[in-house]
């Protein structure tokens, strides 16, 4: 597919998704620099992507920011692990002291339900284990961080 097919194709998911966001959140926060859309749930923030994948589709990447600035211990890595195989959607991640919870859907499988259905449940168990891990590890919850950054977005900053 053509780069210009591709933005294209990137451009009409990008829409749906942001219509989709609208209808659940009251104020869903578009980037206007990386065209990333932010919407707060609990106690950790969600990031949702669209990206080109593919000759004929794209993906929907729905990140939460679960715990930052954690000490990564061998049981807390183990027990990501584990919880990941047992897990229906979704996976945990770990970006340098950062915890992640993240899951992709396709674009041109995408309905209303199915981005309603992984947003809640990619915010749910974020908001459910970022407290377990703060509590026994450390780190901070996503809100914390915007409290105390001011809302500056940290995984920005160790890109540039």
């Amino acid at each position: 597919m053509s780069e210009a097919r591709q933005s294209v194709k990137r451009a009409e998911t990008q829409e749906r998704v942001g219509e989709y966001l609208k209808e659940l959140f009251d104020d869903p926060f578009l980037d206007p620099e990386t065209d990333h859309y932010y919407v707060g749930y609990g106690s950790t923030v969600l990031e949702v992507s669209v990206e080109p994948y593919g000759p004929e589709e794209t993906i929907v990447r729905i990140t939460s920011y679960c715990v930052q600035n954690v000490e990564m211990k061998p049981d807390l890595a183990i027990g990501l692990l584990e919880l990941n195989h047992e897990l229906p959607v979704g996976a945990f991640e770990l970006v340098g002291s950062d915890i992640f919870f993240s899951h992709t859907l396709f674009g041109k499988a995408l309905n209303h339900n199915s981005v309603m259905s992984a947003i809640a449940a990619v915010a749910t168990i974020a908001d459910d284990y970022d407290d377990r891990i703060v509590k026994k590890y450390g780190g901070n919850t996503a809100l914390e961080l915007i409290h105390e950054t001011g809302g500056r977005k940290r995984r920005q900053s160790k890109l540039g």
